[in-house]
């Protein structure tokens, strides 16, 4: 069961945010993506823990007052406005998805942080901005919905050199094969990466690879929890309904792995 069926194609994954995303801000939190717990028996809450790991990211991004952030796959912004306030740099987020841009923007503006924040669409694997134009750029489980060459390629393209990408994305450890995590990366992907896809991914686009890690014990939390949130929220699982599909498939995924991988521009040319 796939949750959409052009995971790679733009207009197909705004299509699946019009369902997903107000699912998520109903069961989940307006952040979408994984929380980051200490072990599964931490109590944090899931609007705590996946604050938690926006800013265990942020620590990685390495900018500060008069940088700039390109924030791809942005949803409705929270990651990128709480980046602006721990670091003081300014934030631009893309998306494909309309009404996620225009509720970021909403959401930028009420908060009084429109002068450092600002959202709009853009395909991410063809982006309309300069080579070099920003110190750092972030991918909260975006690249997922793209073809990761290319978009490793367009993101290393507008980095300056010596800037810093931080992503996360769906994990498949090396040695799995047939198993219930590597179903569940393909139900939410068409096929999940492992760490030497992004080893070789990574080097291909013109980045050096500075940190590259399995988070899965700080994560897999997410998915019991989710599915719990959803039965509390009284949304059940249907396989007539778009809504109704992404619950069952939820209760499917007995885990999801997560991979942190954080990226230098390289300083010289290779």
């Amino acid at each position: 069961m796939e949750l959409h069926d052009e995971p790679s194609i733009p207009g197909g994954v705004a299509r699946f945010y019009d369902t997903l995303g107000p699912l998520l801000s109903r069961a989940w939190d307006d952040n979408f993506h994984f929380g980051y717990w200490d072990d599964p028996d931490d109590p944090r809450t899931v609007e705590s823990a996946t604050d938690r790991f926006t800013d265990v990211l942020i620590r990685r991004l390495g900018v500060a007052a008069g940088h700039r952030v390109l924030d791809v796959g942005c949803g409705i912004g929270k990651p990128a406005l709480r980046v602006a306030r721990a670091t003081g740099a300014a934030v631009l987020g893309i998306s494909v998805n309309e009404r996620q841009v225009a509720d970021a923007n909403r959401r930028a503006r009420a908060e009084g942080l429109a002068h450092a924040v600002s959202f709009e669409c853009a395909d991410a694997m063809r982006m309309p901005y300069d080579d070099a134009s920003f110190d750092a750029v972030l991918a909260f489980e975006s690249i997922l919905h793209m073809d990761r060459g290319i978009a490793l390629r367009e993101m290393a393209r507008v980095l300056r050199r010596g800037g810093r990408l931080v992503l996360t994305d769906v994990l498949v450890p090396e040695d799995v094969e047939g198993t219930a995590l590597r179903r569940s990366a393909e139900v939410l992907n068409g096929g999940g990466a492992t760490l030497a896809d992004y080893r070789r991914l990574t080097r291909a686009a013109g980045l050096d690879v500075v940190e590259l890690v399995d988070a899965s014990e700080h994560t897999k939390p997410t998915v019991p929890r989710m599915a719990e949130r959803f039965r509390r929220s009284g949304l059940r699982a249907d396989t007539d309904t778009p809504s109704g599909r992404i619950v069952a498939v939820t209760n499917e995924l007995p885990e999801v792995g997560c991979l942190i991988l954080v990226a230098r521009h390289a300083t010289r040319p290779r």
